[in-house]
């Protein structure tokens, strides 16, 4: 079984919540040296950390 952590609270994902991720990509207007890192957490610790948390339209 995979285990996951919210990168926000630092908490478990439990199973029975949905495991979300977020890709970041580094450099993205040049493509040679862009990078990228899949971060998992809480939609819920995502959305309050966004400006605006009305522009996500994914539901829990």
């Amino acid at each position: 079984m995979n285990e996951f952590q919210c990168v926000f609270c630092g908490e478990k994902i439990s199973e029975e919540e949905k495991v979300s991720s977020i890709l970041l990509t580094t450099h993205w207007l040049n493509e040679d040296e862009q990078e990228d890192q899949q971060l998992f957490c809480h939609l819920e610790c995502f959305k309050s950390k966004c400006f605006d948390e009305n522009n996500i339209f994914i539901e829990d």
